[in-house]
C-alpha cells in the first residue's frame, strides 16, 4: 500500500500524466454533500470520474491506495463568480483584462454583453495555483462591468491550468444594477432599471426577426452583436447575475424576473435576508459574503453577518464569493457564516454543489456521487477552518501539484542567511 505522505510527494509528478488513473481514498470521514456524511467512507476514482462512495469499499487491483484515516473527504470548493484568469496585477493595466476601460472622458466603448471571458482567459495565471492549493477546483470566470453596465459572458472553468480547462462556455451573462447600475445610467436607479428593461425590449425584437431588425433604421444605443448574445437570457436558458445589494432593488429585480421569465442570481445581497420569503418564492440563489457587515454604501445599510443563515432558512440556495486573487476564502465566508447560524452541511453545499447547480452542473459536480466528475479534496482537518490545509487536490481524478508562487517565496525567504540569496535578503551587514 502506498502511504498518503508517499503519494503527495509524488503528486507533482502524475499531476501531468496524460490519462487519469485509478485512486482509491480509504478510511477517511467523506462529506459526500448530497448524502451526508459517511464515517471511515471510501471514495474510488477510476478515469477521471468517481467510480464508487461507500464504507467498506474494496480497493481495485492496481489501484493508488491513499490512506486517509483522520483526514477530511469533500468536493472541490467551487468559486460561484470573480475574474480569475483574467487579472493578474489589478493595478497594472496590460495584466489586467477583466474590465474594460476608457482611455479618455471623450471615448466610448460601445460593447457589454457580447464580451466573452474566454477571448482573455489566462490558464497560466499564477492565481491558479495558489487557489487551487487551497482546494479550489471550479470557478465562474467573469469580466467585471466597464462603460457598459453589461459585463459580458462568463465561463466555468476548472484549476488545472491544462489550456483545456474550460468546463462550459457562456455559462452566465452578469449586469450590474444597485449603485453600480445607476452611475453608469444617468446616476439613478430609474435609469439603470429602464435601460435594462430597454436591452431585453430590444433584444427579444432582434431574436424574434433578426433580418428584419436590422434593416430597420436605428439610433445605435444597441449593439447588434449585444443583443445577439442576450439571445439565452431573454429565453431564460442563460442565467443573468445581477449585481444588486439593497432590498428595493431585489424587490424591482423580482418584478423583472416575472415579467421577462428570465432565470437570475443575485450577487451581492447585502440586505437579502429583508426580502427571504419573497426571494425564496421567486425561486433565486444569492450569491453573497459571509464576512460583510459595514456598509460601504447606503444600499448596504442593513448588512449583516447573519444574512446567509437567514436566506437559508426562508430556503434560499446560496453560495458565497471574493475576488479573483482570493476564491480560496469562499471557505473562510462559509466558516463565519455557520458561526453565524447557518448549518454546517449547507454551509458546504454553498461552496460546493450549489454554485454547480446555478450553472447546470449539479449532474456533473459538486458533490462526491458514482458518476460525477472526481474533483476532490483531502483535508487534514475541518474544511472550514481557516487553519485546515489540503493534502491533496483531484482535477477530473488527476492529482494535482500543490505548490504555487507564494510557497516558493517562502521558502526563498524563510532563512535569510542563506549565501545564495541577493545581499539585501541575507539578514547581514
Amino acid at each position: 500500500m502506498k502511504t498518503f505522505t508517499a503519494f503527495i510527494a509524488a503528486a507533482s509528478v502524475v499531476a501531468g500524466a496524460s490519462s487519469a488513473q485509478t485512486v482509491a481514498i480509504m478510511d477517511g470521514r467523506v462529506h459526500t454533500v448530497s448524502g451526508g456524511v459517511i464515517e471511515e467512507g471510501d471514495v474510488i476514482i477510476r478515469d477521471g470520474r468517481i467510480a464508487q462512495v461507500g464504507a467498506d469499499l474494496s480497493a481495485p487491483a492496481g489501484a493508488t491506495v491513499i490512506d486517509a484515516s483522520g483526514k477530511v473527504v469533500t468536493p472541490g470548493l467551487f468559486s460561484p463568480v470573480s475574474a480569475i484568469g483574467l487579472v493578474e496585477i489589478g493595478a497594472v493595466a496590460d495584466s489586467n483584462d477583466a474590465t474594460p476601460e476608457l482611455q479618455s472622458p471623450t471615448d466610448s466603448f460601445p460593447l457589454g454583453a457580447s464580451l466573452n471571458a474566454i477571448d482573455a482567459y489566462n490558464p497560466s495565471s499564477s492565481l491558479i495555483p495558489v487557489n487551487r492549493a487551497a482546494g479550489v477546483t471550479r470557478a465562474l470566470m467573469a469580466p467585471n462591468p466597464g462603460p457598459s453596465f453589461f459585463a459580458g459572458l462568463g465561463a466555468v472553468i476548472d484549476l488545472s491550468g491544462r489550456p483545456n480547462s474550460v468546463t462550459r462556455a457562456e455559462a452566465a451573462q452578469y449586469v450590474a444594477m444597485g449603485e453600480r447600475g445607476a452611475e453608469r445610467q444617468g446616476g439613478t436607479r430609474m435609469g439603470a432599471w429602464a435601460v435594462l428593461r430597454e436591452y431585453l425590449d430590444e433584444a427579444r425584437s432582434y431574436h424574434a426577426n433578426p433580418n428584419d431588425y436590422i434593416r430597420r433604421p436605428h439610433d445605435g444605443r444597441f449593439a447588434v452583436s449585444d443583443l445577439k448574445a442576450l439571445g439565452p437570457v431573454i429565453n431564460g436558458e442563460q442565467p443573468l447575475i445581477v449585481s444588486v445589494n439593497s432590498a428595493n432593488d431585489i424587490r424591482t429585480l423580482i418584478r423583472l424576473k416575472n415579467t421577462y421569465r428570465l432565470n437570475v442570481i443575485i450577487l451581492g445581497g447585502s440586505e437579502a435576508w429583508r426580502v427571504a420569503r419573497d426571494i425564496a418564492s421567486a425561486n433565486i440563489p444569492v450569491i453573497t459574503s459571509g464576512l460583510y457587515n459595514l456598509p460601504g454604501e447606503f444600499e448596504d445599510i442593513d448588512a449583516t453577518l447573519k444574512n446567509a443563515a437567514r436566506l437559508h432558512q426562508a430556503g434560499v440556495k446560496i453560495s458565497f464569493f471574493d475576488d479573483a486573487h482570493n476564491i480560496r476564502l469562499i471557505r473562510q465566508h462559509a466558516g463565519n457564516a455557520v458561526a453565524e447560524g447557518l448549518p454546517f452541511d449547507a454551509a458546504l453545499a454553498a461552496i460546493t454543489l450549489n454554485p454547480a447547480t446555478f450553472y447546470g452542473l449539479g449532474d456533473q459536480l459538486g458533490s462526491l456521487e458514482a458518476g460525477k466528475i472526481a474533483d476532490v479534496v483531502i483535508w487534514d482537518g475541518d474544511p472550514l477552518e481557516v487553519t485546515t490545509r489540503p493534502e491533496a487536490v483531484y482535477i477530473n481524478g488527476r492529482p494535482q501539484d500543490l505548490n504555487n508562487r507564494q510557497k516558493m517565496l517562502m521558502e526563498r525567504y524563510r532563512n535569510l542567511e542563506r549565501g545564495d540569496l541577493p545581499f539585501a535578503y541575507r539578514g547581514g551587514e
